[in-house]
């Protein structure tokens, strides 16, 4: 088991690396789109991106970041570019309660983040066979399912 356990530490780590490497190498790609999102801000948006409004609260534990933090990632939404990329109001239902849009200059800037990314590793997977494509896709699908798992099994525990 120990050997397992070394050999998935191996791959963690290589998975890692790729995911720094996808990140710095995209960097340059985002300033190119003119937005330069933190990975907290892009995730802020992206939760904001499919949802009417969310409250500053369920949007905060979406992204996985504190009280404070989550402050700082609003208003640097907020105030960073020429027009915002959300918008905070005030909940009608429950005037205690903040609610967080997305704006359409905010979709256009989580769409430039997630294109940058997504070219990048479209580049690296161009040097892969189509048998090699597949192997890969395959588990990336196993390896989705055990996140999938994970999330249901922290789910229930909260419950």
């Amino acid at each position: 088991m120990k050997d397992r356990d070394q050999a998935m530490q191996a791959l963690a780590l290589q998975m890692f690396e790729l995911t720094r490497r996808t990140w710095f190498e995209s960097q340059r790609e985002k300033f190119k789109g003119g937005y330069d999102l933190s990975e907290s801000e892009f995730l802020a948006l992206d939760a904001l991106e499919d949802a009417e409004a969310m409250s500053v609260g369920d949007l905060r534990k979406y992204v996985g970041v504190l009280p404070a933090q989550m402050s700082r990632i609003l208003k640097a939404l907020e105030q960073r570019y020429d027009e915002k990329l959300v918008i905070c109001s005030i909940n009608p239902d429950d005037k205690r309660k903040i609610d967080v849009s997305i704006t359409p200059k905010g979709r256009r800037a989580v769409d430039a983040y997630r294109r940058a990314k997504i070219k990048t590793s479209m580049e690296a997977l161009e040097s892969l066979s189509d048998r090699d494509l597949a192997n890969l896709s395959s588990i990336l699908a196993k390896i989705g399912k055990a996140y999938e798992h994970a999330d249901a099994r922290a789910g229930a525990g909260r419950k």
